[in-house]
């Protein structure tokens, strides 16, 4: 063998090597971390409390050591290992080589695992004043399920394999994964996913030390936001990316994919919620552990559906030796929450007279109900293509079930949106506080009035836009009720910057909402065959066909058709990729206002110049995109900088470093 090819041969193995040994340091770190907090927090030993605490960094520290290796060797193109090879090819753009840390099945756990590991030292600096117990138990747990997919990446998905013989060139990536949508999405949903873990250990070490206070709430409360602005974020931008991509002329098929990342979401939005009751009232104890512990198991068992393949999913991995591991780490996390929460059920009791009905915790108790319904109508549409499998026949329910199953229980929770915040705690039975319903109540009126006068006869629009018009008006007659007091304005908005923070949310949501509704609702669609010059008009909007073109790009060609629509020209295309065994797509051409969007897909190109086309007229779509931006900077504006408020003193705390 060549001397310089013997050169890379041996810097390849130690490459591979060096980051396998890190995964496993990382694992030993790890387990050690998780019995030694256990242990030391049911000794309350403020010494080992700290040492476990510190062998968790080690661990992140060592798992980020090994992303750094499987990132040097993707951006070398270090075809020596398994992962490169099957997931980058040397036609691949830099970022979306970088990007391959996460395309893949092992891959993608590592990340997992990394964010997991960041965050969650991040939680743990600032745990110390919780008490020993809680602090122990939460870095047990957290060790523990870091551990889990330590393990997994050790022993049954290492990214760290290493190739018998050095292929010239990888097997490249997936031509629909060749998009600049993959350099947001995915990275920032897996981080919410991972980010679940952090609010349920603290919870769960909560109940473990006997304290349901609300101290663990105002500890992880920043933390539960990160996962759910997270979540949030990636699953508008999965909504983009879907219709940026995919070329139907939508962006939510209620997938299970796309369902599993939604339902942890939903629990998680109730905590939020129910949480400020406690806080507030300290009442609904047993529902913010239980939303918390739900959110979890709902993270895993969408990891189990994922990583296993076993239910259908155009976003799903292949069937894997991982899936029967998540599947019973979900069945450890089910039984052990399970026995935790009936175990500790004396501790959670909290007042003893009932929620006045009308009233904000009323409202807070019904919209738990109502997202947990909505869980559950997700979930079971979900799992009806497994359950019904395993009796010989197989039923998959499409967009309509979840429709009619979850839209009336999300039209009531769009009243209570409306509503709810104007109530005031615990009874409104004063003049006042009903007289706060009128702003919301005549918006809603006077915007059904004006889409009956429109001609608009859909009774689900007639139902869902009146009422995202209330609950706008709900947020904007707060925000003028501050303005009034524009003297103290910089003061108000500082010390209630939480309450407009959410307003701002609440808003954000009203004009995603009706984006949805109205691209929903009034969707046009025609499906064409034109000559050159030939025109097609659909909703007004008139396209002139003006021919097609070849055009050879690096790592493929494309067929472009040029569509005329006013002084723009709009590029359907159908991409070909000989490298990738004559895989094709869709390109989607796409014209935004704030009106309208004009969605172009190329079906093909006949011999004669003709094309098919598909042409959609979707109103109000960027609304979507614009209202995801406002839930996150409602989240960012109300939290950010917000110091974290007193929590009941313990007797002993943790101390920031342990004595020499």
């Amino acid at each position: 063998m060549p001397v310089p090819l013997l050169h890379d041969a041996v810097h390849a193995v130690i490459l591979g090597y060096f980051g396998a040994g890190a995964l496993l340091s990382a694992l030993v770190m790890g387990g050690f971390s998780a019995v030694l907090s256990f242990w030391a927090g049911s000794r309350e030993n403020a010494v080992m409390v700290q040492v476990g605490r510190r062998a968790f960094y080690a661990a992140a520290a060592m798992i980020a050591i090994a992303g750094g290796v499987l990132e040097w060797a993707l951006l070398g193109h270090d075809f020596s290992l398994a992962y490169v090879t099957e997931h980058t090819d040397l036609s691949t753009p830099t970022a979306l080589v970088a990007a391959g840390f996460y395309g893949g099945q092992e891959g993608s756990l590592l990340y997992w695992a990394l964010v997991l590991g960041v965050l969650g030292s991040v939680s743990l600096v600032a745990s110390a004043s919780l008490g020993l117990k809680m602090a122990g138990y939460a870095a047990g747990l957290m060790a523990a399920i870091l551990s889990f997919f330590l393990v997994v990446l050790v022993l049954v998905a290492s990214p760290f394999d290493l190739l018998s013989i050095t292929p010239p060139d990888g097997l490249g990536l997936n031509p629909v994964l060749r998009d600049g949508g993959m350099l947001i999405h995915p990275p920032v949903v897996l981080a919410g996913f991972a980010s679940f873990a952090i609010p349920f250990c603290f919870a769960s070490a909560a109940l473990l030390a006997g304290r349901p206070d609300s101290a663990w709430i105002a500890h992880t409360r920043r933390f539960a936001l990160i996962a759910w602005s997270l979540q949030t974020t990636g699953l508008v931008l999965g909504m983009w990316w879907a219709y940026h991509v995919l070329g139907w002329g939508g962006y939510w098929g209620w997938d299970p994919v796309e369902n599993v990342a939604l339902m942890p979401w939903l629990a998680t939005t109730a905590y939020l919620h129910s949480s400020m009751v406690q806080e507030t009232r300290g009442r609904l104890r047993a529902w913010n552990f239980g939303l918390v512990i739900l959110a979890f198991l709902l993270v895993v068992f969408g990891t189990f559906i994922v990583r296993s393949g076993v239910v259908p999913s155009v976003h799903t991995f292949a069937i894997s030796a991982i899936g029967p591991w998540f599947l019973g780490l979900l069945f450890v996390c089910i039984v052990f929450s399970v026995v935790l929460l009936a175990t500790r059920s004396s501790v959670l009791g909290g007042h003893t007279q009932p929620v006045a009905p009308v009233s904000r915790e009323g409202a807070f108790v019904l919209q738990n109900l109502l997202l947990i319904g909505v869980v559950a109508v997700v979930f079971w549409g979900t799992i009806l293509p497994l359950v019904s499998g395993m009796f010989g026949q197989q039923r998959v329910v499409g967009a309509s079930y979840f429709e009619r199953a979850a839209g009336p229980l999300l039209v009531v929770i769009l009243a209570l949106m409306a509503a709810g915040p104007l109530l005031p705690w615990r009874r409104a039975a004063r003049l006042p506080s009903w007289r706060a319903l009128i702003w919301p109540g005549v918006t809603a009126l006077i915007t059904l009035a004006a889409l009956l006068v429109a001609g608009v006869s859909s009774i689900p629009a007639l139902l869902t836009l009146p009422l995202v018009a209330g609950v706008a008006a709900t947020c904007l007659t707060q925000y003028a009720r501050l303005s009034q007091g524009w003297k103290n304005l910089p003061t108000s908005l500082k010390r209630r910057r939480r309450r407009y923070g959410a307003y701002l949310a609440h808003l954000g949501l009203a004009v995603l909402v009706t984006g949805i509704g109205a691209s929903h609702f009034w969707q046009q669609e025609k499906d064409v065959t034109l000559a050159p010059g030939q025109q097609v008009t659909v909703a007004g909007y008139t396209l002139t066909y003006a021919g097609s073109e070849q055009r050879q790009l690096s790592d493929h060609t494309e067929l472009v058709a040029l569509m005329l629509f006013g002084d723009a020209t709009l590029e359907p295309a159908r991409a070909t990729y000989a490298g990738l065994g004559g895989q094709s797509l869709t390109h989607v051409a796409i014209n935004t206002t704030p009106v309208a969007d004009v969605y172009v897909v190329l079906a093909g190109v006949g011999a004669d110049g003709s094309a098919s086309f598909s042409v959609f007229v979707n109103p109000l779509v960027s609304w979507i995109w614009a209202g995801g931006a406002i839930i996150i900077f409602g989240v960012l504006l109300g939290n950010l900088g917000e110091r974290a408020p007193a929590v009941e003193a313990v007797r002993r705390r943790v101390p920031a470093s342990v004595p020499g």
